[in-house]
């Protein structure tokens, strides 16, 4: 019994070292930094999770190793300073130890930085970023395990990396060379960390840093090269370049992030600024995280989307360095796109096993993207503080509730087929989703009507969304049949009969003259207007690749707060239409085929109807609110939509106007003022062809309408009914 009680307590002793061994700050750490947005409804477990895949295929614990690039025979520093920084923060000191180990195991100098590659293709001399992270690893590991030794190899690490990787406060690509600057190597906030450590003339160094910063930067898209001139602040090729193209590629990707950090962590206001450029282009070129490409190409003074095979996809290199840059701005409109980014953070992982990763049955992010997977994914959520000084960073409870989700909306949900209402006189309204079993979900279900009325008799289109992810494409899969598209929207039908049954039931845009389309709208997320046509249909049928369903021409609305009015030009252009100015164009999907696809000039005669969906390729939600469509010529006159719709409607008794009704009614450009009329009373407005527009109850006397068209109106308050005239 003595020698039972014994071994009990000693296991319980090897408990209590364990216990005490756990980190100062166990993951999930759950702050709000001092400044700017993080996500906080994250799973948490889903990092544990990616964490877990992460290590699996890319760590090496028998020899110390984050294996990269790809192979399985070589590390760089950049990898194992990566390495030490996510172990830092996911509180694993046996990774860390083993990672640090290897750093200074491959020193090139005492106390100082590791040569930048060892394995199958050795090489000497440092690379900067690497020393910077290793640094910071370093401090943040001294508080998160209260070891004081490696707050000392900090100290020494930044001493040395201040006599080698920087000149006249210049940051120098590595000890060995200094053949150009590297926007992504400005780690102001690892700057900020060694002035407030270690001293010296950081400060000097952070200054010098965006003088650079900001001449590299391209002044229409904020962008910046992976690699620029010292002198000329132009992109340039280095060689440690690592694409063979000059732009914003795998090197560049990181700068925002590295922007994101600074502000998060300081406030600081020059990285604020860096990232405002990035994100006044990102939101409207882009729309949302995965509508990030992988590489925007330099050429002629400008930026453009590398659409070149092995860039045009999503990865989290660029939807997650790029995306960050929305923290650090205040707008309703930033705030809902880092959800997007966090979205594809989340949706992206890691290979399974570095051998044979993205080929084959192997899918998933290779080390890079898969590294800083992890890397933007603490940041994001709160789990990146600056443990050295917690002063300013206030502990939360994540809160699934605030997660973006679809929603009820106001007011009487109307039937559906119901030609006695409408939208600004169209009433063949329908909603529509997937029924793949993918994550889609929709109010109003679909099948339903998207139709409802307010309070104040308001008819609008109204639908809340959510899709799945898309799939990730391959001949296998493809031939196989096996690649479910989610889809989600709501949209209109200009003729009641069964196009697909009727070919002619498709409106000739140009025999009725219309010259535009005006929308009053707004909504959120990722929302693509469409053009229905009967071209896109037969293609379907004829199963034409790349041309059928999904593939009609549409654009991306704005996102708003209100309802907003905006004007469409529908002047054929190419494989669709003007639309909305520069970069608003109505034009077709990046995947679909021009060679397969109809143009502009065929599809105006052959439109039967719109639609709005939302489209996310890491699947994202959508709201739309549609208050009004009209269909103006080119002076901009409202064209009756009955020349749409082709129903008629005889008109009914309600026409025999009182003679002298109790309210008054008169036109104010396209509004129908009612005044003095009974609080309380139920009213209409109908069009001559008997439709009504509008309706409901009146909540005061006095109450304003906006019809669609010119032309003549009836209102009905109670059984009494007025005439106006719109002009």
């Amino acid at each position: 019994m003595k020698n039972l009680a014994k071994v009990m307590f000693g296991v319980a002793a090897a408990a209590a070292v364990t216990a005490s061994a756990a980190g100062q700050f166990p993951f999930p750490q759950n702050m709000k930094y001092p400044h700017g947005h993080i996500i906080e409804y994250a799973d948490t477990d889903m990092i544990k999770e990616h964490y877990k895949l992460w290590k699996q295929a890319w760590y090496q614990a028998s020899n110390g190793w984050v294996l990269a690039p790809e192979g399985t025979c070589s590390t760089v520093s950049e990898a194992i300073a990566y390495g030490m920084l996510i172990s830092v923060y996911m509180d694993d000191q046996e990774v860390f130890k083993n990672l640090y180990k290897t750093w200074t195991g491959n020193s090139a100098g005492a106390n100082g930085g590791m040569n930048w590659r060892i394995g199958c293709q050795g090489g000497t001399g440092t690379a900067s970023d690497a020393d910077f992270d290793a640094a910071l690893a370093l401090v943040m590991a001294s508080k998160q395990w209260n070891d004081a030794s490696y707050l000392t190899a900090g100290k020494s690490l930044i001493s040395w990396i201040a006599s080698n990787d920087i000149a006249s406060n210049k940051i120098k690509p590595g000890n060995q060379w200094n053949d150009g600057f590297n926007p992504s190597y400005a780690t102001t906030a690892n700057f900020q960390l060694f002035q407030d450590v270690a001293g010296g003339s950081w400060s000097s160094v952070i200054s010098q840093a965006y003088t650079d910063l900001n001449g590299c930067q391209d002044s229409k898209t904020g962008l910046v090269p992976d690699w620029c001139d010292w002198n000329s602040h132009k992109p340039i090729l280095t060689s440690a370049a690592v694409s063979n193209d000059i732009g914003f590629y795998d090197d560049a990707a990181r700068t925002p992030w590295r922007m994101a950090m600074a502000y998060y962590w300081y406030g600081d206001t020059k990285a604020q600024a860096f990232n405002k450029k990035v994100v006044e282009w990102l939101l409207p070129t882009t729309r949302t995280a995965s509508g990030v490409n992988s590489g925007y190409k330099y050429d002629g003074g400008q930026y453009y989307a590398d659409e070149s095979d092995i860039r045009n996809f999503v990865s989290s290199t660029f939807s997650g360095g790029l995306g960050l840059a929305t923290s650090s701005i205040e707008s309703a409109e930033a705030k809902t796109y880092l959800g997007t980014v966090y979205k594809v953070l989340k949706e992206k992982k890691s290979c399974s096993t570095a051998q044979g990763c993205g080929e084959g049955s192997v899918a998933g992010e290779k080390y890079y993207p898969a590294t800083l997977n992890m890397i933007y994914l603490l940041l994001v959520t709160g789990n990146m503080p600056n443990l050295y000084n917690t002063t300013g960073f206030t502990p939360f409870t994540p809160d699934p509730s605030k997660a973006p989700s679809i929603k009820e909306g106001a007011g009487e949900h109307l039937a559906f087929g119901d030609t006695t209402v409408g939208v600004s006189g169209l009433w063949n309204w329908g909603a529509y989703h997937d029924k793949l079993g993918i994550g889609t979900k929709m109010v109003p279900d679909s099948g339903d009507s998207p139709l409802y009325r307010l309070d104040d008799g308001t008819v609008i289109a109204r639908a809340s969304m959510e899709i799945g992810p898309e799939p990730e494409w391959t001949a296998e899969a493809a031939a196989a049949g096996t690649l479910k598209y989610p889809s989600a929207g709501i949209a209109v039908s200009f003729k009641k009969d069964d196009c697909k049954k009727d070919k002619s039931c498709g409106v000739d845009f140009s025999a009725l003259g219309i010259k535009y389309i005006r929308v009053t709208a707004k909504s959120t997320g990722p929302i693509r207007m469409a053009i229905l046509n009967t071209i896109t249909d037969e293609n379907e049928e004829k199963k034409v690749e790349n041309a059928g369903a999904g593939s009609e021409p549409g654009v991306y609305v704005d996102n708003t707060e209100d309802y907003k009015e905006v004007l469409y030009d529908m002047t054929p252009s190419d494989y669709g239409f003007k639309g909305a100015g520069a970069g608003l164009e109505i034009d077709i999907l990046d995947w679909v085929s021009r060679n397969n696809a109809p143009e502009g000039v065929e599809i105006i005669k052959k439109i039967k109807g719109l639609k709005w969906e939302v489209k996310d390729a890491k699947g994202g939600i959508g709201e739309i609110s549609i208050k009004a469509i009209e269909f103006l010529d080119a002076s901009k006159t409202a064209i009756d939509p009955v020349k749409l719709t082709g129903v008629e409607i005889k008109p009914v008794s309600l026409y025999k106007v009182s003679m002298m009704p109790t309210f008054s009614v008169r036109a104010n450009g396209m509004q129908v003022e009612i005044n003095g009329a009974k609080a309380g009373s139920v009213f209409a407005v109908y069009n001559m062809q008997g439709k009504a527009i509008a309706g409901g109850m009146l909540m005061s006397s006095n109450m304003t309408v906006r019809v669609p068209t010119t032309g003549s109106y009836i209102v009905r308050v109670g059984s009494e009914m007025n005439r106006v005239n719109v002009k």
